[in-house]
């Protein structure tokens, strides 16, 4: 399965159950249908890559107050939650 959160990172889950978060260039080089460029962080689970990509989008974002990062945080909680629903419902009409 692969979510593409934003133009910088994609959750891709693994055949053997590993997470990777994956960093890439906008139009990231792929070979047989899958990203090979870019930095990789490897979780157990989803919610560990996602906790990890909302702290690397909050620390590239220009942040000031704690009311900005809880909109941040949450606004990027639910769009990745919306990608994930997306995801799981395409899989599910296959």
């Amino acid at each position: 399965m692969e979510i593409k959160l934003d133009s910088h990172y994609t959750i891709v889950g693994g055949r053997h159950g590993q997470i990777h978060l994956i960093r890439h260039k906008t139009n990231p080089e792929r070979r047989k249908g899958k990203i090979i460029n870019g930095d990789t962080l490897y979780f157990q689970t989803f919610g560990q890559a996602v906790k990890t990509y909302i702290k690397k989008s909050a620390n590239e974002s220009d942040i000031k107050t704690l009311k900005e990062l809880a909109t941040f945080i949450d606004g990027k909680l639910k769009a990745v939650e919306l990608k994930i629903d997306q995801q799981v419902s395409e899989h599910e009409d296959s």
